[in-house]
């Protein structure tokens, strides 16, 4: 029943969406039985003005659709519990893909978060069309925040660095930038190496601290493994389980994509810091 109380909760667009195609159906079938022209100008009103209510829906930003403000909000707190866990800090990596995030209620969240990694930029030319407010939003709640940029092997280091500068100012107290590296290069392993090492090395310089490298467990032994990369602190995917990364130089853990926290709709990704609060302190810029 808890899930399916969270599943209404965290997706009410999903839900409004099915109401209305039921009422469109409903509507088409009722006409449809009418005689005359004038059935199919109604027909046809009714077929360009759903995606035109789709569009509004989507442009009001969750917090103002009261539909389910009565539902007690789910959240499997058992997802971010550290008793069996060892010592370990919890935070959350968000995207667009979150869609509106109500901050305060997250800031308000029963799971134990404690940081949060936002994207800034994707390639050389995507803005995430949420990070300013979400970057805006999100400070002064007690988390420590980081940014991140997802990288395009096949297009330019320079140009993506770059774009992720013109955006993203960082201060004393937030995390170092990080790197998103999911894709293979067109251009093979040293083409895709090199661009890695010239974005990594651009934002070094400019922000005075070496890069997180984020790469899911694959890429990081694919790509990661020699003593160059060594200084650097990782972020690595592995799903199923904390286990999964047992024995390896890891940073921080994206341990899975189903934490429901209030203020998101929907799930969001899960992460680890290997320590405690201060010891996450300690990687911030000073």
């Amino acid at each position: 029943m808890n899930e399916i109380t969270a599943y209404i909760h965290h997706h009410p667009l999903r839900i409004i969406a099915g109401i209305v195609c039921v009422f469109a159906v409903l509507i088409t079938l009722f006409f449809l039985q009418k005689k005359g022209p004038k059935k199919w100008l109604i027909l046809a009103a009714l077929i360009v003005f759903i995606p035109f209510a789709f569009r509004i829906v989507r442009m009001t930003p969750v917090k103002k659709i009261h539909f389910f403000t009565s539902v007690e909000d789910y959240e499997n707190l058992d997802k971010s519990s550290f008793e069996k866990n060892g010592i370990r800090t919890f935070g959350l990596d968000i995207s667009h893909h979150q869609g509106y995030i109500d901050w305060d209620s997250v800031a308000t969240s029963k799971h134990p978060i404690e940081f949060v990694f936002i994207r800034a930029t994707d390639g050389s030319r995507i803005l995430d069309n949420e990070f300013h407010r979400n970057w805006e939003e999100s400070q002064g709640k007690n988390f420590i925040r980081g940014v991140y940029h997802f990288y395009r092997p096949n297009q330019s280091s320079t140009s993506q660095f770059n774009l992720f500068k013109s955006h993203v100012y960082l201060r004393k107290g937030d995390l170092p930038p990080v790197l998103d590296l999911e894709r293979n290069s067109l251009f093979g392993r040293e083409n895709l190496l090199r661009g890695v090492k010239n974005w990594l090395k651009l934002a070094e310089k400019h922000y005075g601290v070496k890069p997180i490298i984020y790469a899911n467990l694959d890429f990081y032994k694919r790509y990661f493994t020699s003593k160059e990369f060594k200084p650097y602190h990782f972020w690595i995917a592995a799903y199923s389980g904390r286990h999964r990364i047992s024995g390896l130089p890891w940073s921080f853990h994206q341990f899975t994509e189903f934490i429901y926290v209030k203020g998101i709709e929907g799930n969001v990704d899960g992460d680890d810091f290997n320590g405690d609060r201060k010891a996450l302190e300690k990687l911030t810029l000073r």
